[in-house]
Protein backbone atom coordinates (compact mmCIF):
# COMPACT_ATOMS: atom_id res chain seq x y z
CA UNK A 1 0.00 0.00 0.00
CA UNK A 2 1.38 3.48 -1.03
CA UNK A 3 0.60 6.68 0.64
CA UNK A 4 -1.89 7.54 -1.63
CA UNK A 5 -3.55 4.83 -2.55
CA UNK A 6 -4.10 1.26 -1.94
CA UNK A 7 -2.40 -0.14 -4.93
CA UNK A 8 -0.22 2.56 -6.44
CA UNK A 9 3.23 3.24 -6.95
CA UNK A 10 6.62 4.78 -5.15
CA UNK A 11 6.18 6.89 -8.61
CA UNK A 12 3.57 7.92 -8.06
CA UNK A 13 3.39 8.46 -4.67
CA UNK A 14 6.10 10.87 -5.96
CA UNK A 15 4.40 12.86 -8.35
CA UNK A 16 1.51 13.35 -5.65
CA UNK A 17 4.10 14.43 -2.99
CA UNK A 18 5.45 16.71 -5.85
CA UNK A 19 2.22 18.41 -6.58
CA UNK A 20 1.02 19.11 -3.17
CA UNK A 21 3.88 20.58 -2.11
CA UNK A 22 2.95 23.14 -5.44
CA UNK A 23 -0.15 23.55 -3.43
CA UNK A 24 0.77 24.39 -0.38
CA UNK A 25 3.69 26.92 -1.58
CA UNK A 26 0.70 28.84 -3.44
CA UNK A 27 -1.87 28.31 -0.88
CA UNK A 28 -0.16 28.16 2.54
CA UNK A 29 0.61 31.80 2.97
CA UNK A 30 -3.06 32.66 2.72
CA UNK A 31 -4.39 30.39 5.64
CA UNK A 32 -3.72 28.49 8.53
CA UNK A 33 -4.29 25.08 7.78
CA UNK A 34 -4.57 22.87 4.40
CA UNK A 35 -6.28 19.63 5.09
CA UNK A 36 -6.72 16.82 1.95
CA UNK A 37 -9.93 15.07 1.37
CA UNK A 38 -11.40 12.47 -0.73
CA UNK A 39 -9.31 9.22 -1.77
CA UNK A 40 -5.94 10.65 -1.45
CA UNK A 41 -6.69 12.32 2.11
CA UNK A 42 -7.68 8.47 3.32
CA UNK A 43 -5.05 6.71 0.86
CA UNK A 44 -7.77 4.99 -1.34
CA UNK A 45 -7.04 7.13 -4.34
CA UNK A 46 -7.30 5.94 -7.91
CA UNK A 47 -3.52 5.28 -9.34
CA UNK A 48 -4.55 5.94 -13.40
CA UNK A 49 -3.01 3.16 -15.79
CA UNK A 50 -1.44 4.72 -18.37
CA UNK A 51 -1.11 2.91 -21.80
CA UNK A 52 2.79 2.07 -20.98
CA UNK A 53 1.93 0.71 -17.73
CA UNK A 54 2.96 4.22 -15.99
CA UNK A 55 0.59 5.31 -13.43
CA UNK A 56 -0.62 9.03 -12.80
CA UNK A 57 -3.09 10.68 -10.33
CA UNK A 58 -6.72 10.33 -11.40
CA UNK A 59 -8.76 11.91 -8.37
CA UNK A 60 -9.23 15.61 -7.73
CA UNK A 61 -6.89 17.24 -5.16
CA UNK A 62 -9.58 18.42 -2.33
CA UNK A 63 -8.50 20.21 0.18
CA UNK A 64 -10.23 22.45 2.95
CA UNK A 65 -8.60 25.66 4.20
CA UNK A 66 -8.67 26.58 7.14
CA UNK A 67 -9.09 30.56 7.96
CA UNK A 68 -9.60 32.98 10.99
CA UNK A 69 -12.39 34.41 8.62
CA UNK A 70 -14.91 33.47 5.39
CA UNK A 71 -16.31 36.17 3.15
CA UNK A 72 -16.76 36.76 -0.59
CA UNK A 73 -13.47 37.92 -0.78
CA UNK A 74 -11.69 35.13 0.61
CA UNK A 75 -13.76 32.36 -1.86
CA UNK A 76 -13.06 34.62 -4.92
CA UNK A 77 -9.08 34.55 -4.20
CA UNK A 78 -9.60 31.08 -3.53
CA UNK A 79 -11.55 29.60 -6.44
CA UNK A 80 -8.41 32.46 -8.34
CA UNK A 81 -5.84 30.16 -6.75
CA UNK A 82 -7.44 26.61 -8.29
CA UNK A 83 -7.88 27.61 -11.39
CA UNK A 84 -3.68 28.89 -11.36
CA UNK A 85 -2.67 25.31 -9.40
CA UNK A 86 -4.81 23.31 -11.95
CA UNK A 87 -3.47 24.97 -14.93
CA UNK A 88 -0.04 24.29 -13.55
CA UNK A 89 -0.70 20.54 -12.55
CA UNK A 90 -2.44 19.72 -14.90
CA UNK A 91 -5.75 18.32 -12.69
CA UNK A 92 -8.22 19.80 -10.74
CA UNK A 93 -7.58 21.33 -7.46
CA UNK A 94 -10.37 22.27 -4.90
CA UNK A 95 -9.80 24.70 -1.86
CA UNK A 96 -13.17 24.58 0.25
CA UNK A 97 -12.23 27.89 2.46
CA UNK A 98 -13.80 27.07 6.37
CA UNK A 99 -13.64 29.08 9.44
CA UNK A 100 -11.85 28.24 12.81
CA UNK A 101 -14.37 29.40 14.85
CA UNK A 102 -17.13 27.11 13.55
CA UNK A 103 -15.30 24.17 13.50
CA UNK A 104 -17.51 22.81 16.65
CA UNK A 105 -20.34 23.68 15.01
CA UNK A 106 -19.87 21.82 11.63
CA UNK A 107 -23.28 20.09 10.74
CA UNK A 108 -23.08 16.25 10.50
CA UNK A 109 -23.15 15.54 6.88
CA UNK A 110 -20.97 12.85 4.83
CA UNK A 111 -18.52 15.20 3.58
CA UNK A 112 -17.74 16.57 7.61
CA UNK A 113 -17.67 12.63 8.76
CA UNK A 114 -14.85 11.91 6.17
CA UNK A 115 -13.18 15.22 6.43
CA UNK A 116 -12.71 14.73 10.48
CA UNK A 117 -11.78 11.27 10.14
CA UNK A 118 -10.15 10.63 6.54
CA UNK A 119 -7.82 13.31 5.87
CA UNK A 120 -4.45 14.10 5.57
CA UNK A 121 -2.85 17.66 7.02
CA UNK A 122 -0.74 19.17 4.69
CA UNK A 123 0.12 22.44 6.57
CA UNK A 124 -0.62 23.57 10.27
CA UNK A 125 -1.56 22.09 13.31
CA UNK A 126 -1.58 18.56 13.23
CA UNK A 127 -4.83 18.48 15.26
CA UNK A 128 -6.40 21.24 14.05
CA UNK A 129 -9.87 19.03 13.37
CA UNK A 130 -9.60 17.52 16.56
CA UNK A 131 -12.39 20.92 16.95
CA UNK A 132 -14.95 19.55 14.99
CA UNK A 133 -17.66 17.90 16.57
CA UNK A 134 -17.10 13.79 17.41
CA UNK A 135 -19.78 11.93 14.68
CA UNK A 136 -20.93 8.54 15.25
CA UNK A 137 -21.36 6.76 12.09
CA UNK A 138 -24.28 5.24 12.78
CA UNK A 139 -26.28 8.16 13.10
CA UNK A 140 -25.13 9.74 9.89
CA UNK A 141 -28.62 11.47 8.92
CA UNK A 142 -30.06 9.59 6.42
CA UNK A 143 -31.25 12.17 3.97
CA UNK A 144 -27.06 12.46 3.53
CA UNK A 145 -27.80 9.13 1.03
CA UNK A 146 -30.12 10.89 -0.87
CA UNK A 147 -28.12 14.04 -1.30
CA UNK A 148 -25.18 11.91 -2.44
CA UNK A 149 -27.71 10.17 -4.77
CA UNK A 150 -28.56 13.36 -5.96
CA UNK A 151 -25.16 14.81 -6.62
CA UNK A 152 -24.29 11.62 -8.27
CA UNK A 153 -27.00 11.13 -10.47
CA UNK A 154 -26.14 14.54 -11.87
CA UNK A 155 -23.40 12.85 -13.33
CA UNK A 156 -26.02 10.64 -15.60
CA UNK A 157 -27.87 13.92 -16.40
CA UNK A 158 -24.21 15.39 -17.84
CA UNK A 159 -23.25 12.12 -19.38
CA UNK A 160 -26.79 11.65 -21.09
CA UNK A 161 -27.06 15.23 -22.39
CA UNK A 162 -23.63 15.08 -24.08
CA UNK A 163 -24.35 12.00 -26.18
CA UNK A 164 -27.41 13.80 -27.24
CA UNK A 165 -25.42 15.82 -29.48
CA UNK A 166 -23.45 14.88 -32.49
CA UNK A 167 -20.05 15.11 -31.62
CA UNK A 168 -18.11 12.48 -31.73
CA UNK A 169 -16.58 11.86 -27.64
CA UNK A 170 -12.98 12.31 -27.14
CA UNK A 171 -11.14 9.45 -25.35
CA UNK A 172 -10.94 11.72 -22.18
CA UNK A 173 -14.42 12.59 -22.41
CA UNK A 174 -15.00 8.77 -22.66
CA UNK A 175 -12.91 8.01 -19.71
CA UNK A 176 -14.54 10.48 -17.67
CA UNK A 177 -17.79 9.24 -18.52
CA UNK A 178 -16.77 5.42 -17.28
CA UNK A 179 -15.57 7.61 -13.84
CA UNK A 180 -18.83 8.57 -13.28
CA UNK A 181 -21.20 5.76 -14.35
CA UNK A 182 -18.66 4.15 -11.26
CA UNK A 183 -19.04 7.21 -8.86
CA UNK A 184 -23.12 6.40 -9.30
CA UNK A 185 -22.41 2.37 -8.85
CA UNK A 186 -21.10 3.33 -5.57
CA UNK A 187 -23.59 5.52 -4.48
CA UNK A 188 -25.54 3.34 -4.89
CA UNK A 189 -23.68 0.70 -2.61
CA UNK A 190 -22.79 3.67 0.16
CA UNK A 191 -26.86 4.39 0.12
CA UNK A 192 -27.59 0.93 0.43
CA UNK A 193 -25.32 0.44 3.57
CA UNK A 194 -26.29 3.93 5.35
CA UNK A 195 -29.86 2.12 4.99
CA UNK A 196 -28.48 -1.24 6.43
CA UNK A 197 -26.57 0.70 9.28
CA UNK A 198 -23.25 -0.39 7.58
CA UNK A 199 -21.50 2.31 6.66
CA UNK A 200 -17.93 2.82 7.00
CA UNK A 201 -15.57 5.49 5.82
CA UNK A 202 -13.55 2.80 4.28
CA UNK A 203 -14.00 1.27 1.10
CA UNK A 204 -12.25 -1.74 2.38
CA UNK A 205 -14.48 -1.94 5.32
CA UNK A 206 -17.84 -1.14 3.01
CA UNK A 207 -16.74 -3.79 0.29
CA UNK A 208 -16.81 -6.44 3.04
CA UNK A 209 -20.17 -5.46 4.14
CA UNK A 210 -22.13 -4.66 1.28
CA UNK A 211 -23.24 -8.35 0.41
CA UNK A 212 -24.90 -8.00 3.86
CA UNK A 213 -27.37 -5.18 2.79
CA UNK A 214 -30.70 -5.94 2.85
CA UNK A 215 -33.18 -5.39 -0.25
CA UNK A 216 -33.11 -2.75 -2.53
CA UNK A 217 -34.14 -2.60 -5.99
CA UNK A 218 -31.90 -4.55 -8.71
CA UNK A 219 -29.79 -5.71 -5.37
CA UNK A 220 -27.61 -7.91 -7.26
CA UNK A 221 -26.50 -5.52 -9.27
CA UNK A 222 -26.28 -2.95 -6.36
CA UNK A 223 -23.64 -5.52 -5.21
CA UNK A 224 -22.25 -6.25 -7.93
CA UNK A 225 -21.50 -3.07 -9.87
CA UNK A 226 -20.14 -1.77 -6.11
CA UNK A 227 -17.29 -3.97 -5.78
CA UNK A 228 -16.84 -3.25 -9.33
CA UNK A 229 -16.40 0.05 -8.83
CA UNK A 230 -14.18 -0.04 -5.64
CA UNK A 231 -11.59 -2.34 -7.86
CA UNK A 232 -11.70 0.27 -10.57
CA UNK A 233 -11.40 2.98 -7.61
CA UNK A 234 -8.44 0.81 -6.43
CA UNK A 235 -6.41 0.23 -9.58
CA UNK A 236 -7.66 2.41 -12.10
CA UNK A 237 -6.93 0.62 -15.34
CA UNK A 238 -9.16 2.68 -18.28
CA UNK A 239 -6.88 1.75 -21.07
CA UNK A 240 -8.28 -2.05 -20.58
CA UNK A 241 -11.88 -0.78 -20.48
CA UNK A 242 -11.40 -0.58 -24.67
CA UNK A 243 -14.34 -2.69 -25.02
CA UNK A 244 -16.57 -0.92 -22.51
CA UNK A 245 -20.23 -0.28 -23.83
CA UNK A 246 -20.94 3.37 -22.27
CA UNK A 247 -24.29 3.56 -23.76
CA UNK A 248 -25.26 0.33 -22.89
CA UNK A 249 -23.85 0.99 -19.29
CA UNK A 250 -25.48 4.41 -18.79
CA UNK A 251 -28.90 3.43 -19.67
CA UNK A 252 -28.88 0.28 -17.29
CA UNK A 253 -27.70 2.55 -14.69
CA UNK A 254 -30.06 5.37 -15.07
CA UNK A 255 -32.87 2.69 -14.91
CA UNK A 256 -31.83 1.20 -11.94
CA UNK A 257 -31.22 5.00 -10.65
CA UNK A 258 -34.57 6.08 -11.33
CA UNK A 259 -36.08 2.95 -8.87
CA UNK A 260 -33.28 3.41 -6.57
CA UNK A 261 -33.63 6.87 -5.31
CA UNK A 262 -37.28 6.66 -4.87
CA UNK A 263 -36.45 3.93 -2.51
CA UNK A 264 -33.92 4.86 -0.80
CA UNK A 265 -36.27 8.32 -0.09
CA UNK A 266 -38.38 6.05 1.55
CA UNK A 267 -35.82 4.01 4.12
CA UNK A 268 -36.46 7.25 6.42
CA UNK A 269 -38.92 10.58 7.63
CA UNK A 270 -36.84 12.93 9.07
CA UNK A 271 -36.84 16.42 7.60
CA UNK A 272 -33.71 17.50 5.91
CA UNK A 273 -34.12 21.45 8.28
CA UNK A 274 -36.88 22.55 9.98
CA UNK A 275 -40.39 23.95 8.65
CA UNK A 276 -39.33 27.92 9.69
CA UNK A 277 -35.49 26.81 7.26
CA UNK A 278 -37.43 25.33 4.58
CA UNK A 279 -40.01 28.40 3.78
CA UNK A 280 -37.52 30.94 4.01
CA UNK A 281 -35.05 28.78 1.75
CA UNK A 282 -38.29 28.15 -0.90
CA UNK A 283 -39.25 31.83 -0.72
CA UNK A 284 -35.39 32.82 -1.47
CA UNK A 285 -34.82 29.84 -4.55
CA UNK A 286 -37.89 29.39 -5.62
CA UNK A 287 -40.07 31.65 -5.12
CA UNK A 288 -42.91 29.58 -3.58
CA UNK A 289 -44.32 28.41 0.08
CA UNK A 290 -43.24 25.03 0.73
CA UNK A 291 -42.48 23.26 3.99
CA UNK A 292 -39.62 21.14 2.44
CA UNK A 293 -36.26 21.60 1.97
CA UNK A 294 -35.45 22.72 -1.75
CA UNK A 295 -33.36 19.62 -2.51
CA UNK A 296 -36.57 17.73 -2.41
CA UNK A 297 -38.19 19.23 -5.63
CA UNK A 298 -34.61 18.46 -7.37
CA UNK A 299 -34.94 14.45 -6.41
CA UNK A 300 -38.36 14.42 -8.12
CA UNK A 301 -36.75 16.26 -11.01
CA UNK A 302 -33.90 14.54 -11.51
CA UNK A 303 -35.60 11.45 -12.26
CA UNK A 304 -37.91 12.72 -14.47
CA UNK A 305 -34.98 14.51 -16.22
CA UNK A 306 -33.38 11.17 -16.65
CA UNK A 307 -36.90 9.98 -18.21
CA UNK A 308 -37.02 13.30 -20.73
CA UNK A 309 -39.78 14.10 -18.45
CA UNK A 310 -39.61 16.99 -15.66
CA UNK A 311 -41.20 20.43 -16.10
CA UNK A 312 -37.99 21.89 -14.09
CA UNK A 313 -35.23 22.73 -17.02
CA UNK A 314 -32.40 21.47 -17.33
CA UNK A 315 -30.82 24.77 -16.48
CA UNK A 316 -33.43 25.47 -13.50
CA UNK A 317 -32.56 22.20 -11.90
CA UNK A 318 -28.50 22.60 -12.68
CA UNK A 319 -28.63 26.33 -11.06
CA UNK A 320 -30.49 25.07 -7.63
CA UNK A 321 -28.39 21.70 -7.94
CA UNK A 322 -25.28 23.70 -6.93
CA UNK A 323 -26.58 25.85 -4.42
CA UNK A 324 -27.90 22.64 -2.52
CA UNK A 325 -25.30 19.86 -3.33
Amino acid sequence: MSKYTIRGSEELDARIDADLEAITKAAAPHCDAGILLGGYGRGEGTPFILPDGTQAPFNDYDLVVILDTVNTAVQIHFKALEKELGKQLGITVDLYPYARHELPSREFSLLNYEMKYGHMVLWGEDDILDAMPNYNPATIPAFEGTRLLMNRGKLLLDIKRRLATTQPLSENERICFIKFINKVHLAFGDAALLAAGQYDISYNTKKKSISSIGQTPDRDFVIAAYLSAIELKEWGNYPALAEYNLEKQLAKTINVFINFLPWYRKQYAIRECSIPKALALNLKWNKCISTHHPRVVLYDALTDLLQDQSVLSHERFYELQRRFS
